[in-house]
């Protein structure tokens, strides 16, 4: 798996946080995963904006730890590539460090998505998945 470019990967964490914020659950390419369309009770729209509110927060806190690694993976790699011999363990912790926080924003991704299907009923939940998953 190649890494993605930079401005793609801040493009993509842009698009999944505005998606969550106009309380959208869009998948890929499906145009109706329109949370909007559910006719959510006034409980299940607070509760949308609770956990939109607390991915923002989780995700602004990744973000934060993502500016503070940078620094500290350019002299990783300066040291990989430096060495007299390749360091194999060296080489896998840098990797390791450098990409832990764009899995971590997946994972939210995730967690977020989850946690707003299960705020619907079983029939919305029908709903969604009939016009917004893959069949």
């Amino acid at each position: 798996m190649t890494p993605l470019p930079r401005r793609q990967t801040l493009c993509r964490i842009v698009f999944s946080t505005a998606l969550l914020t106009a309380g959208s659950l869009a998948l890929a390419d499906s145009p109706n995963c329109d949370m909007r369309q559910l006719a959510l009770s006034s409980s299940q729209q607070e509760q949308l904006r609770q956990v939109r509110a607390e991915y923002r927060q989780r995700m602004d806190n990744l973000v934060a730890q993502s500016r503070n690694l940078r620094q500290y993976t350019t002299q990783a790699s300066n040291l990989v590539l430096s060495g007299p011999v390749f360091d194999e363990n060296m080489a896998r912790h840098y990797v390791n460090e450098k990409y832990t926080p764009q899995m971590q924003r997946e994972v939210e991704n995730l967690r977020a998505q989850h946690a707003l299907l299960q705020i619907l009923t079983p029939q919305q939940r029908q709903e969604w998945r009939r016009h917004c998953l893959y069949q």
